[in-house]
This record gives structure tokens, C-alpha cells and sequence, in this order.
């Protein structure tokens, strides 16, 4: 059998598998609720999984490895080693009490549980048109799954962009929820096998230990092997490379996709288990980025561009069945988030965007609101697809260093405009809503305007106006909270 008839043996096996994890929760979902959260029987130890594959997704797998390969090890210090400690701080500190203030208002998604936590309708659309940043993230998968299977599978670009859009949207659009955790539990489990053969495949560099690994490296450029990389893009200074990239881990664990995991678990003790199969897994995502050293000691010129370092080595350094395995296993890392995003998205706008029009606006019954709501939360998913095959398409063809600039400048906008406004709504009873709403106003207009107005020298990367952006939104909201006289926690509201 060739290389191609291999690969496609593995995807349609992998696609199987996941189409019968999607039909088990396709069953499960009855409505809004189900769609947006699931019906929360699922098992803490499942929800894990899927909170680390959303985490990691193509980012980790296919994209970042690409940057280390321009930087060297400064890059694997600031995205496997500073970033996933500020993930396993904000985590800790966050979901516990996320999800007791969620249950306080059943709360399904971010925007909705600011909104009803703040008593402000207001806030809750405004987060609703920011969550829209997402489909940046949304972007950088589709970038990197299509590049990955168009290699693989030898199929033309375009049309494996078509697979990469259509085989998740169709199961989320079935299942909601229900469906993304155990499919996300299944494709997690397939990552975990990957990444141990994505480590591994470098062994031998190690074979005169670490010393022996950097100074490979350092034979080819001894930046390389540095803490800190002047001629890179991203990690130039001790800030980019520790600071920046831990503020960084701590906010992104505030997107729609994630925080709102929390709200599958029924119990603190299911909590307690769910963040220890998280992190546990986490960490072996993280390692995989290693393989972006791997690529440059490979490939030594650096002549590559970032977004097809992993496809290169895939092909250069994996046997045909092996390939296949490995593939999958990206092609896993990816869907498991594009998923969560899509659900994530798509239930924003039936429940915070249409499900508020029409509490407002139209006598229904609940029930057949939760009805439409449904309906048009996928019909808004269907929509998103032209403008993300067009957006994806573009950054394929002439990417700006990597479609990862991209997805980070969105991405970190989103989460430094949440931060706050989720911090202050849990410990501080007496935040106000125009408090929550300034510090996220405040949030994107510090990081677009640093990024877009070119100001201070490490502006072109999305990470550090994301730092100063996080900065002044907490600074803002904690003006507000000094100002506001002590008052009770409004209760929820129905726009």
C-alpha cells in the first residue's frame, strides 16, 4: 500500500472512532442547555482531557513548533515552560469558584455569566461581540489542520481545507456539548499517544545528555541555545520569554472555550479531578514543542517557514505507518479545539445574542425558545464558514511570519478584555457593572493600540500589549472597586 493509501487508511479510522464518540452525545442532547454545557453526567476525568486538548490544540501541535524552530530554546522556556505554569495558576484559582458563581445563575456561557454576575444586559452583549476575537484562534487550526492533511493525505490544498471545516462542524452541530467532551475525551487520548512519538523522535540528540543537546544547537547559531534570543521575533528579552508569556498563561485560561469547562462539573471534588487530569496531560502536550528543535538540528538552514516545519518532518522523519498514526494524531490536537470554539461561539450567540432578543421581544415559551435558539446557534455556525474558509485561505497563501501572529493578536484581545471583568465578579461582591465594563474597554483599546500604533519596541508581538493591556484592565477595575460603595450582588436579570 503507498504512503497516501496508509494515511487515509489511519483518517478514516480516526473519523470512525469519532463518529461514534459524537453519536453517543448526539443522543444526549435534548436542549440550549445540553447544547451549551452538556447534561454534566460526563466524567471529571473526561472533562480533563478535554480541557488539555483545548488547550494545546494545533497550536501546540502543528504552529508553535515552528516558531521554536526560528528561536531555539527561548522559545520552548517561554511557550512550555512559562506559559502552561501561568495555565495551571489561573486555573487553580479560577474554576472552583467560576463554577460555584455559574450554578448561583446557571450561567452557560462567559458572556451570559458576566452579564447576570454584573446584573447588566449590556455586558452581557458587549462580551458577546468580543467573544467574536475567537475566530482568529479559529483561523490558525484550519491554517494548520490544512496544511497537515494536504501533506499527508496528498490531497490539494482546498480540499483539505473542506474536511478540515466540515467533519467538526457537522458533529457539533448534531451533538453540541455532549458530543465535544467525549469526542474531545477520544482525540485527547489519541494526542497523548502522538505526543509521546513526536518526543521520542528526537531521542537520539540527547544522546550526550542536555549539554550535549544545546550545544548542537549552539553549533548551528549559539543563539540558538540561549535563554533569550535578540534576533527573534517573540522572545528577544527575559520580559517576552518568562514575564509576558506567564501573564499570558494566566489571562487565556478566561476564554469562552475553557473557563467555561467549569460549568460541566457538578461537584468541587469533580473539580479536584478534572484539574489534576488537565495538568497532568498538559504537560506532556507542552513537550511536544521540543520538535521545533528537533526540526532546526534537521534542518539546519532555518529556511523553512514556520507553519510547515511539522508537515516537513512528519514526512522526513516517520515511516508511512507511523506518518499516518502521527498525522491523526494532529489532525486530533486540531479538531479537538476547533470544536470547542465553534460550540463555544456558536451557543454565545444562541444563548447571549438571540436567546436575549427574545426574552425581550417575543412571548414564546421557554421551551420553544431553547428551541430556535438551538436552530439558530448552528445556523450561525454555518455562516461562519465562508468567512473563515476566505480568512484562511489568505493566510496560507501570504502569512504575516505565521498565522499564529494572527490567531495571538485576536486571541489575547479577547482574554485581556475577560480577565478582569471574571477576577473582580468572583472576589469582589461590590464590583460594579460599568467597573467590569470600563476595565475591558480599557483592556482592548491598551493592547489594539500598542499593536496597531507600533508603540514600544517589542510591539509586534501580541504577547507583550496583551501584558500591558491585562495590567491596566485590572488597574482600571480596581479604581472602580475603591470608588463603589459597598452594595449586595445584584441578582440575575432577564434582558
Amino acid at each position: 500500500m503507498s504512503d497516501v493509501g496508509i494515511a487515509w487508511l489511519f483518517f478514516v479510522g480516526y473519523l470512525t472512532i469519532i463518529g461514534a464518540a459524537a453519536t453517543v452525545g448526539i443522543r444526549r442532547m435534548k436542549g440550549l442547555g445540553d447544547f451549551a454545557v452538556g447534561d454534566r453526567k460526563v466524567s471529571p476525568l473526561f472533562v480533563g482531557l478535554s480541557l488539555a486538548a483545548n488547550l494545546t490544540s494545533a497550536a501546540t501541535f502543528i504552529v508553535n513548533p515552528g516558531l521554536l524552530y526560528l528561536s531555539g530554546v527561548s522559545g520552548f522556556l517561554g511557550y512550555a515552560i512559562a506559559t502552561p505554569l501561568g495555565i495551571m495558576v489561573g486555573l487553580t484559582v479560577l474554576s472552583k469558584a467560576f463554577r460555584r458563581v455559574g450554578d448561583r445563575y446557571s450561567a452557560l456561557t462567559v458572556p451570559q455569566w458576566i452579564g447576570d454576575r454584573y446584573g447588566s444586559w449590556v455586558l452581557k452583549t458587549l462580551f458577546a461581540g468580543i467573544s467574536l476575537l475567537l475566530i482568529t484562534f479559529l483561523i490558525l487550526i484550519v491554517v494548520g489542520l490544512t496544511l497537515v492533511l494536504s501533506s499527508v493525505l496528498g490531497l490539494p490544498e482546498w480540499a483539505a481545507m473542506a474536511i478540515t471545516i466540515a467533519v467538526p462542524l457537522v458533529y457539533i452541530m448534531l451533538g453540541g456539548a455532549s458530543a465535544h467532551t467525549l469526542t474531545s475525551t477520544v482525540q485527547a487520548a489519541v494526542m497523548l499517544i502522538v505526543a509521546v512519538l513526536l518526543i521520542g523522535s528526537g531521542i537520539a540528540y540527547f544522546s550526550d545528555g542536555l549539554g550535549g543537546f544545546l550545544d548542537r544547537l549552539a553549533a548551528i547559531d549559539p543563539l540558538l541555545a540561549a535563554p533569550v534570543n535578540p534576533k527573534s521575533p517573540l522572545f528577544r528579552s527575559a520580559f517576552e520569554v518568562f514575564v509576558a508569556n506567564f501573564v499570558i498563561g494566566l489571562a487565556v485560561v478566561t476564554q469562552p472555550h475553557i473557563i467555561s469547562k467549569a460549568l460541566y462539573l457538578r461537584t468541587e471534588r469533580d473539580v479536584n479531578t478534572y484539574l489534576a487530569t488537565g495538568f497532568a496531560v498538559l504537560i506532556v502536550f507542552f513537550c511536544v514543542l521540543v520538535v521545533g528543535l528537533y526540526a532546526r538540528l534537521l534542518f539546519p538552514a532555518g529556511d523553512l517557514a514556520p507553519d510547515r516545519v511539522v508537515p516537513t518532518y512528519l514526512v522526513d522523519v516517520f515511516s508511512p505507518g507511523v506518518r499516518g498514526l502521527v498525522a491523526m494524531g494532529l489532525v486530533a490536537a486540531g479538531f479537538s479545539t476547533l470544536e470547542g470554539l465553534l460550540l463555544a461561539l456558536s451557543a454565545i450567540f444562541a444563548n447571549d445574542i438571540y436567546g436575549a432578543w427574545a426574552r425581550r421581544h417575543s412571548s414564546l415559551s421557554e421551551e420553544e425558545r431553547s428551541v430556535r435558539a438551538v436552530r439558530y446557534g448552528k445556523l450561525f455556525m454555518v455562516a461562519l464558514v465562508p468567512v473563515l474558509a476566505l480568512a484562511s485561505w489568505q493566510q496560507i497563501q501570504s502569512p504575516n511570519l505565521s498565522v499564529a501572529i494572527l490567531a495571538q493578536n485576536g486571541v489575547y484581545a479577547l482574554f485581556s478584555a475577560t480577565f478582569a471583568p471574571i477576577l473582580f465578579g468572583i472576589f469582589a461582591d461590590r464590583m460594579p457593572a460599568w467597573g467590569a465594563g470600563a476595565a475591558a474597554l480599557s483592556a482592548l483599546i491598551v493592547h489594539f493600540g500598542m499593536y496597531y500604533g507600533q508603540i514600544g519596541p517589542y510591539w509586534n508581538n501580541p504577547a507583550v500589549p496583551a501584558t500591558f493591556a491585562l495590567a491596566t484592565s485590572v488597574l482600571v477595575a480596581g479604581v472602580a472597586l475603591v470608588l463603589t460603595r459597598p452594595a449586595p450582588v445584584p441578582t440575575a436579570v432577564q434582558p
